[in-house]
């Protein structure tokens, strides 16, 4: 594989790790809107240890993902989760999209752009 090409997968691979990244905070919060038998459940449950093993597998392909970009890429690409987050929100919680937050995203995605000019 061309270096190009290696660095287009792992620009691919840290924006799929994103996204999976605000899908564990998602799972996180839909666990925060059940009712638990116990405390214990609160943090031994299916969406918990889902959303922390994301976590760690997303820790794991970031690093393999740092091996084909510059790290002031890999920051900046970093910042996509917010974007995807948001849009989950919207998705899956049904959430309100505040004025607040979609300018907080439009600027995100304005100093990406930027940034990569």
């Amino acid at each position: 594989m061309s270096k190009i090409g290696f660095t287009q997968l792992c620009v691919l691979l840290m924006l799929v790790n994103q996204f999976f990244s605000a899908f564990s905070q998602i799972l996180l919060k839909k666990s925060t809107l059940v009712k638990h038998k116990n405390q214990l459940n609160e943090y031994l449950n299916i969406r918990v240890i889902t959303a922390y093993g994301i976590f760690v597998a997303v820790l794991f392909l970031n690093s393999f993902a740092y091996k084909g970009i510059p790290y002031k890429y890999g920051s900046v690409l970093g910042v996509t989760s917010y974007i995807f987050l948001m849009v989950l929100s919207k998705l899956i919680l049904k959430e309100k999209i505040e004025k607040n937050v979609l300018f907080g995203n439009l600027i995100i995605i304005a100093g990406i752009i930027l940034y990569s000019l």
